[in-house]
């Protein structure tokens, strides 16, 4: 059972500087809706336009090949949007929306998030914003793609990974922390490519493994590998 109240959103970019009345109105236009965990949000190809604005949990955006293989793009938290590219141009999904844990989203059917761009500046700059935070992130990956090798890259991805959990503390935690097999994915390489860089890595005192979760006890000293990258 949802144990969130649509106040929730309230705590998120895309509705936090509405007024009362304009806030009130969205909100009203949401459904609040529970994912369990590895349940398929949304799947690629699918014609489907709602957008979703995550409350709770986390998700991660893939795509299959047609022999199963799994190519990952990236981890959605608690306070993001997603779905919306589909919502703007009409076309089928880009990608599949897994859920990782047990998520809660609000989900806005696509004529209200169109006309709730179209006539609140507030969350259309919200939006807009976002876009332009993905094209940066895919533009920096195709750079990596294209000038680094792949103990490069992990660390490339390891570092951003880190730096989102850590929400601007020196240190990081992934619970549970992608397995060797979806950080692969990520950087396009095998599974025993990531083993044996992530042995050296904590040999070197770059993480640490507790668990099922990965800590990066120092950022700044991460931070550091990556920038003596020579491309």
């Amino acid at each position: 059972m949802v144990k969130h109240s649509k106040d929730a959103l309230r705590t998120i970019a895309y509705f936090k500087s509405l007024g009362d009345a304009a806030f009130a109105e969205l909100a009203q236009q949401c459904a609040l809706r529970e994912y369990t965990a590895q349940e398929l949000i949304i799947g690629h190809n699918d014609e489907t336009f709602d957008v979703l604005f995550l409350l709770e949990g986390q998700a991660r955006v893939s795509i299959y090949s047609a022999d199963g293989q799994r190519v990952g793009f990236r981890d959605i938290a608690a306070g993001t949007i997603f779905g919306e590219l589909s919502a703007i141009d009409g076309h089928p999904r880009s990608a599949s929306v897994e859920a990782m844990e047990t998520c809660v989203a609000a989900v806005m059917r696509r004529p209200q998030f169109l006309a709730a761009v179209a006539n609140h500046p507030e969350f259309t700059m919200a939006v807009a914003k976002h876009l332009t935070g993905q094209v940066r992130v895919l533009t920096q990956r195709v750079f990596e793609f294209s000038t680094m090798a792949v103990r490069q890259r992990l660390w490339s991805e390891l570092l951003r990974m880190a730096e989102a959990a850590a929400k601007g503390k020196g240190q990081a935690r992934l619970s549970p922390a992608p397995t060797h097999a979806e950080f692969a994915s990520r950087i396009s390489t095998h599974r025993e490519a990531v083993t044996r860089e992530f042995a050296w890595l904590e040999a070197q005192g770059f993480i640490e493994k507790e668990g099922r979760a990965l800590k990066v006890p120092d950022l700044e000293k991460l931070r550091g590998l990556v920038g003596t990258l020579e491309v």
